[in-house]
Protein backbone atom coordinates (compact mmCIF):
# COMPACT_ATOMS: atom_id res chain seq x y z
CA UNK A 1 0.00 0.00 0.00
CA UNK A 2 1.02 3.68 -0.90
CA UNK A 3 2.28 5.74 2.26
CA UNK A 4 -0.60 7.97 3.51
CA UNK A 5 0.96 11.29 2.11
CA UNK A 6 1.28 9.82 -1.05
CA UNK A 7 -2.05 9.05 -1.12
CA UNK A 8 -3.07 12.40 0.07
CA UNK A 9 -0.96 14.25 -2.41
CA UNK A 10 -3.47 12.73 -4.88
CA UNK A 11 -1.14 12.83 -8.29
CA UNK A 12 0.44 10.64 -10.96
CA UNK A 13 3.11 10.63 -13.58
CA UNK A 14 1.52 12.52 -15.63
CA UNK A 15 4.08 14.59 -18.24
CA UNK A 16 5.25 18.04 -18.30
CA UNK A 17 2.48 19.07 -20.38
CA UNK A 18 -0.20 17.44 -18.85
CA UNK A 19 0.83 18.70 -15.56
CA UNK A 20 0.50 22.44 -16.65
CA UNK A 21 -3.13 21.22 -17.64
CA UNK A 22 -4.60 19.42 -14.78
CA UNK A 23 -4.72 20.36 -11.12
CA UNK A 24 -4.35 18.37 -8.43
CA UNK A 25 -7.37 17.81 -6.41
CA UNK A 26 -6.72 19.11 -2.84
CA UNK A 27 -8.17 17.13 -0.05
CA UNK A 28 -9.50 18.33 3.38
CA UNK A 29 -7.63 16.61 5.85
CA UNK A 30 -9.01 18.37 8.69
CA UNK A 31 -10.57 15.55 10.10
CA UNK A 32 -9.89 11.87 11.58
CA UNK A 33 -9.01 8.99 9.13
CA UNK A 34 -12.02 7.02 9.27
CA UNK A 35 -10.39 4.42 6.82
CA UNK A 36 -7.89 3.41 4.63
CA UNK A 37 -6.50 1.12 2.57
CA UNK A 38 -5.85 -0.40 -0.72
CA UNK A 39 -7.88 -2.62 -3.14
CA UNK A 40 -6.77 -4.96 -5.34
CA UNK A 41 -8.30 -5.78 -8.32
CA UNK A 42 -8.32 -8.21 -11.16
CA UNK A 43 -10.71 -7.93 -14.08
CA UNK A 44 -10.63 -8.56 -17.36
CA UNK A 45 -10.36 -6.28 -19.98
CA UNK A 46 -8.40 -3.77 -18.44
CA UNK A 47 -9.92 -3.66 -15.33
CA UNK A 48 -7.10 -5.12 -13.56
CA UNK A 49 -6.08 -1.97 -10.80
CA UNK A 50 -4.86 -0.38 -7.24
CA UNK A 51 -7.20 1.87 -5.68
CA UNK A 52 -5.69 3.47 -2.70
CA UNK A 53 -7.96 5.31 -0.41
CA UNK A 54 -8.17 7.12 2.60
CA UNK A 55 -12.14 8.04 4.04
CA UNK A 56 -12.34 11.31 6.57
CA UNK A 57 -14.31 12.17 9.07
CA UNK A 58 -14.83 15.79 9.75
CA UNK A 59 -15.67 17.59 13.18
CA UNK A 60 -18.74 18.15 12.12
CA UNK A 61 -19.96 14.66 11.24
CA UNK A 62 -19.31 14.87 7.27
CA UNK A 63 -17.10 12.50 5.32
CA UNK A 64 -14.73 12.90 2.50
CA UNK A 65 -13.57 10.04 0.80
CA UNK A 66 -9.98 10.34 -1.84
CA UNK A 67 -9.33 8.19 -4.49
CA UNK A 68 -6.07 7.04 -6.75
CA UNK A 69 -6.42 4.49 -9.28
CA UNK A 70 -4.06 3.27 -11.12
CA UNK A 71 -4.62 0.41 -14.03
CA UNK A 72 -2.21 -2.77 -14.18
CA UNK A 73 -1.88 -2.54 -17.79
CA UNK A 74 -0.92 1.40 -17.63
CA UNK A 75 -3.86 2.36 -19.24
CA UNK A 76 -5.06 5.02 -17.32
CA UNK A 77 -4.86 6.68 -13.92
CA UNK A 78 -7.05 8.66 -11.76
CA UNK A 79 -7.87 11.09 -8.45
CA UNK A 80 -11.06 11.37 -7.32
CA UNK A 81 -12.76 12.83 -4.05
CA UNK A 82 -16.02 12.58 -2.76
CA UNK A 83 -17.70 14.27 0.01
CA UNK A 84 -20.88 13.46 2.08
CA UNK A 85 -23.07 14.77 4.85
CA UNK A 86 -22.85 13.10 8.28
CA UNK A 87 -26.04 10.42 7.21
CA UNK A 88 -23.82 9.86 4.31
CA UNK A 89 -26.08 11.50 1.26
CA UNK A 90 -23.86 12.24 -1.61
CA UNK A 91 -22.73 15.84 -1.93
CA UNK A 92 -20.18 16.43 -4.89
CA UNK A 93 -17.80 14.21 -6.13
CA UNK A 94 -14.42 15.74 -8.24
CA UNK A 95 -12.00 13.74 -10.84
CA UNK A 96 -8.82 14.33 -12.73
CA UNK A 97 -7.79 11.42 -14.96
CA UNK A 98 -5.31 10.80 -17.96
CA UNK A 99 -6.31 8.22 -20.17
CA UNK A 100 -3.83 7.10 -23.35
CA UNK A 101 -3.60 10.88 -23.95
CA UNK A 102 -7.21 12.18 -22.82
CA UNK A 103 -7.21 13.96 -19.78
CA UNK A 104 -10.40 14.20 -18.04
CA UNK A 105 -11.96 16.77 -15.28
CA UNK A 106 -15.02 15.85 -13.51
CA UNK A 107 -17.11 17.87 -11.25
CA UNK A 108 -20.36 16.84 -9.94
CA UNK A 109 -22.39 18.99 -7.62
CA UNK A 110 -25.73 18.17 -6.10
CA UNK A 111 -28.20 21.03 -4.62
CA UNK A 112 -30.86 20.01 -3.29
CA UNK A 113 -32.68 17.61 -5.40
CA UNK A 114 -31.03 18.65 -8.87
CA UNK A 115 -27.63 17.69 -9.42
CA UNK A 116 -25.08 19.49 -11.76
CA UNK A 117 -22.77 16.63 -13.44
CA UNK A 118 -19.84 18.93 -15.61
CA UNK A 119 -17.06 17.73 -17.88
CA UNK A 120 -13.73 18.70 -19.92
CA UNK A 121 -12.32 16.28 -22.02
CA UNK A 122 -8.56 17.19 -23.55
CA UNK A 123 -6.74 15.74 -26.27
CA UNK A 124 -3.95 17.31 -28.01
CA UNK A 125 -6.07 18.80 -30.67
CA UNK A 126 -9.37 19.41 -28.54
CA UNK A 127 -10.62 20.65 -25.15
CA UNK A 128 -14.64 19.90 -25.20
CA UNK A 129 -17.34 20.42 -22.71
CA UNK A 130 -20.02 18.92 -21.28
CA UNK A 131 -22.84 19.62 -18.94
CA UNK A 132 -25.58 17.45 -17.08
CA UNK A 133 -28.49 18.38 -14.72
CA UNK A 134 -30.03 15.39 -13.41
CA UNK A 135 -32.86 14.41 -10.52
CA UNK A 136 -30.69 13.86 -6.95
CA UNK A 137 -32.07 13.94 -4.12
CA UNK A 138 -31.76 12.77 -0.65
CA UNK A 139 -31.26 8.50 -2.25
CA UNK A 140 -28.93 9.97 -4.74
CA UNK A 141 -25.68 8.49 -4.91
CA UNK A 142 -22.65 9.49 -6.87
CA UNK A 143 -20.56 6.99 -8.96
CA UNK A 144 -17.39 7.78 -10.87
CA UNK A 145 -16.48 4.42 -12.90
CA UNK A 146 -14.49 2.57 -11.96
CA UNK A 147 -13.91 3.59 -8.60
CA UNK A 148 -15.10 1.30 -6.13
CA UNK A 149 -15.88 3.02 -2.88
CA UNK A 150 -19.05 5.08 -4.03
CA UNK A 151 -20.63 1.05 -4.00
CA UNK A 152 -19.66 0.47 -0.43
CA UNK A 153 -21.45 3.79 0.71
CA UNK A 154 -24.45 1.81 -0.30
CA UNK A 155 -24.42 -0.47 2.45
CA UNK A 156 -24.15 2.62 5.14
CA UNK A 157 -27.23 4.25 4.04
CA UNK A 158 -29.01 0.69 4.36
CA UNK A 159 -32.10 1.38 6.52
CA UNK A 160 -31.51 -1.95 9.16
CA UNK A 161 -34.49 -1.83 10.77
CA UNK A 162 -36.68 -1.89 7.52
CA UNK A 163 -35.06 -5.21 6.01
CA UNK A 164 -35.64 -6.17 1.98
CA UNK A 165 -34.13 -4.71 -0.75
CA UNK A 166 -33.82 -1.06 -1.10
CA UNK A 167 -33.16 0.92 -4.18
CA UNK A 168 -31.02 4.09 -4.62
CA UNK A 169 -30.80 6.48 -7.47
CA UNK A 170 -27.74 5.87 -8.91
CA UNK A 171 -25.73 8.63 -11.36
CA UNK A 172 -22.34 9.41 -12.22
CA UNK A 173 -19.53 10.20 -14.80
CA UNK A 174 -16.73 7.51 -16.10
CA UNK A 175 -13.38 8.29 -14.68
CA UNK A 176 -11.84 6.82 -18.09
CA UNK A 177 -14.77 6.91 -20.78
CA UNK A 178 -17.05 9.04 -22.38
CA UNK A 179 -20.01 7.17 -20.32
CA UNK A 180 -22.62 9.35 -18.42
CA UNK A 181 -25.50 7.70 -16.16
CA UNK A 182 -27.91 10.19 -15.43
CA UNK A 183 -31.31 7.94 -14.75
CA UNK A 184 -29.92 4.81 -12.92
CA UNK A 185 -30.79 2.74 -9.50
CA UNK A 186 -29.21 0.40 -7.69
CA UNK A 187 -31.16 -2.31 -5.71
CA UNK A 188 -29.35 -3.70 -2.39
CA UNK A 189 -30.12 -6.14 -0.02
CA UNK A 190 -28.10 -8.44 2.63
CA UNK A 191 -27.83 -11.62 1.54
CA UNK A 192 -25.72 -12.88 4.90
CA UNK A 193 -23.33 -12.17 7.69
CA UNK A 194 -20.42 -14.33 8.13
CA UNK A 195 -17.95 -15.10 10.25
CA UNK A 196 -14.27 -14.37 8.74
CA UNK A 197 -11.25 -15.00 10.36
CA UNK A 198 -9.42 -11.68 12.08
CA UNK A 199 -11.90 -9.64 10.56
CA UNK A 200 -15.36 -11.26 12.30
CA UNK A 201 -18.83 -10.72 11.49
CA UNK A 202 -19.22 -9.51 7.51
CA UNK A 203 -22.08 -8.66 6.05
CA UNK A 204 -22.08 -10.18 2.19
CA UNK A 205 -24.73 -7.90 0.27
CA UNK A 206 -26.17 -8.33 -3.17
CA UNK A 207 -27.26 -5.22 -5.26
CA UNK A 208 -28.14 -5.10 -9.24
CA UNK A 209 -27.81 -1.73 -10.99
CA UNK A 210 -30.06 -0.87 -13.36
CA UNK A 211 -28.92 1.16 -16.03
CA UNK A 212 -28.98 1.51 -20.13
CA UNK A 213 -27.00 1.50 -22.66
CA UNK A 214 -25.99 4.06 -25.21
CA UNK A 215 -28.71 3.56 -27.59
CA UNK A 216 -31.54 3.51 -24.72
CA UNK A 217 -31.14 -0.32 -23.93
CA UNK A 218 -31.73 -1.70 -20.56
CA UNK A 219 -29.39 -3.91 -19.41
CA UNK A 220 -28.20 -5.11 -15.56
CA UNK A 221 -24.96 -4.85 -13.48
CA UNK A 222 -24.89 -7.62 -10.75
CA UNK A 223 -22.62 -7.10 -7.49
CA UNK A 224 -21.41 -8.56 -4.55
CA UNK A 225 -20.14 -6.45 -1.89
CA UNK A 226 -18.84 -7.49 1.81
CA UNK A 227 -18.30 -5.36 4.57
CA UNK A 228 -17.60 -5.46 8.15
CA UNK A 229 -19.02 -4.12 11.60
CA UNK A 230 -17.87 -0.72 10.87
CA UNK A 231 -19.24 -0.50 7.25
CA UNK A 232 -15.90 -0.68 5.73
CA UNK A 233 -15.38 -2.46 2.55
CA UNK A 234 -13.44 -5.71 2.67
CA UNK A 235 -14.49 -7.13 -0.82
CA UNK A 236 -16.53 -6.73 -3.93
CA UNK A 237 -17.19 -8.52 -7.04
CA UNK A 238 -19.30 -7.17 -10.35
CA UNK A 239 -20.38 -8.45 -13.71
CA UNK A 240 -23.04 -8.90 -15.30
CA UNK A 241 -24.19 -11.82 -14.30
CA UNK A 242 -24.46 -13.27 -10.65
CA UNK A 243 -20.73 -14.79 -11.19
CA UNK A 244 -18.30 -11.92 -11.10
CA UNK A 245 -16.31 -11.00 -13.70
CA UNK A 246 -13.94 -8.44 -11.49
CA UNK A 247 -13.36 -8.83 -7.77
CA UNK A 248 -11.43 -6.81 -5.70
CA UNK A 249 -10.25 -6.97 -1.81
CA UNK A 250 -8.64 -4.96 0.55
CA UNK A 251 -4.53 -5.55 -0.04
CA UNK A 252 -4.94 -6.65 3.67
CA UNK A 253 -7.43 -9.62 3.68
CA UNK A 254 -6.07 -11.22 0.13
CA UNK A 255 -5.59 -14.67 2.26
CA UNK A 256 -9.25 -14.01 3.64
CA UNK A 257 -11.05 -14.20 0.32
CA UNK A 258 -12.10 -17.69 0.16
CA UNK A 259 -14.24 -16.97 3.11
CA UNK A 260 -15.93 -14.49 1.34
CA UNK A 261 -17.66 -16.60 -1.38
CA UNK A 262 -20.16 -15.66 -3.50
CA UNK A 263 -22.50 -18.08 -3.42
Amino acid sequence: MKTLSAILILGFGFTAQAQDKVALIEPDTSGAIFDQGSIVVDGAGGFSRMEDFVIFKHPDGEYTILSNIVANDGSYEASAKWTYDKEWHAKAGTARSITKGIERKIDIRRDGNTATMTRRTITADNVKGDEFTVACGDDCLIDMTPAVLPMAVMARRFDAPKTGSQTFKWIGVSLIGDQVLTNGTATISLKRTLNVNTLGPINHWRFVEDLTDPTGKPFQMNAHLWTDKNGHLRKFGMGRNPTPTTVGIRQTDESLSNQMPVE
